[in-house]
């Protein structure tokens, strides 16, 4: 990377030189000119191509910050004109006070009278330059957009494939028909009820799977359902305290929530001796809240791990904003964004 810049200014450099030459000898007719003039004019093409090149990175700097060009495309069009019209404005008029002016000790009014095609020239080459990292960036980044929406929409397939093979993978249903199978010869009348959450569990997956966000209240209650038949399965030994309220205002993608308490299950001891403690909150930064205390398993199933990381990007993509994961000696927490839909949406 640093011996491609390197090599760029060498570039610049050299073509701000030959610009130089060109400029000469286009304007005197002839390269038969004293040595000094030659420096001259090459000094005043460096002071002049150099920052030329360099307003490319300084561009990129302002770009990264400032500049949206998808989302706010006039704004970003009215500060980069600005940008460009003060570092350009900076640029001309110091080169020019300092090799006129100040070098040659010419008179302001006399500098004026004979150079004032030379600024308007030099702002015009400016502008052009402008115009051509502009173009280049837009379309960089409406390349990009394309490319990430189709992105999350790979991603957003995946995680839904992904979940819906989970929910129905053989494990899951082996466990569920063998606590089904246990509970008809102990308790016919929880047998029945278990067998129902079990079919609105999956009607339910079959449900969501289609759909881009829900409401929390749909997610919630969902959940709940999923923590019914695995408490049936573990008993006492997994504790779920849902604090979250479902009256809050906020979107979630179908069955994120369900996945989080998944992978605190699939990845911790759970006993009667070591309970495992699942909290489900909502933060004061509006973001939803999965807590485990940390107990992992020495022998975890195999999983392909990327579940967070898809579920990290489609959450990123709807809000801007990144799913956080902290993690010590005691427990396991993640941190979703809730999804903010306007009115008429």
């Amino acid at each position: 990377m640093r011996k491609r810049v390197m090599i760029n200014w060498l570039v610049a450099f050299v073509v701000s030189i030959l610009i130089g030459l060109i400029t000469t000898v286009l304007m005197g007719g002839s390269l038969k000119m004293p040595f000094m003039q030659y420096v001259w004019n090459g000094g005043y093409s460096l002071s002049l191509g150099l920052p030329l090149f360099a307003n490319g990175y300084l561009f990129g700097w302002f770009e990264k910050r400032f500049i949206d060009w998808v989302n706010r495309p006039v704004q970003s069009v009215i500060r980069a004109l600005l940008m460009h019209a003060l570092y350009s404005s900076f640029v001309i008029w110091v080169v020019n006070w300092f090799w006129f002016i100040y070098i040659m000790d010419r008179e302001w009014e006399l500098f004026w009278m004979h150079n004032r095609g030379t600024i308007i020239a030099e702002y015009i080459i400016f502008i052009i330059i402008a115009a051509i990292i502009y173009a280049m960036s837009f379309f960089k980044a409406w390349r990009n957009e394309l490319q990430q929406k189709e992105e999350v929409k790979r991603q957003s397939l995946a995680l839904q494939y992904k979940v819906l093979q989970d929910q129905i993978n053989p494990h899951f249903l082996f466990n569920s028909l063998n606590v089904l199978g246990s509970l008809m010869d102990i308790d016919i009348d929880k047998a029945k009820n278990f067998n129902r959450e079990l079919s609105h569990f999956y009607r339910d997956v079959l449900h969501f799977k289609d759909l881009d966000i829900i409401s929390l209240k749909e997610e919630i209650d969902f959940v709940k359902k999923y923590i019914y038949l695995q408490q049936i399965r573990f008993g006492e030994a997994l504790q779920v305290d849902i604090i979250a309220n479902p009256k809050v205002d906020g979107k979630v993608i179908p069955l994120s929530l369900q996945a989080l308490v998944e992978n605190a299950i699939k990845h911790n001891e759970i006993s009667q001796a070591s309970p495992l403690n699942i909290v489900i909150a909502i933060s004061d930064d509006y973001e939803l809240v999965v807590e485990n205390n940390l107990q992992t398993k020495t022998l975890l199933e195999k999983t392909s791990k990327t579940g967070l990381k898809n579920l990290a990007g489609r959450y990123e993509y709807l809000t801007g904003e990144k799913m956080r994961i902290t993690k010590n000696d005691h427990y396991f927490r993640v941190s979703v964004p809730l999804i903010k839909v306007e009115e008429g949406s």
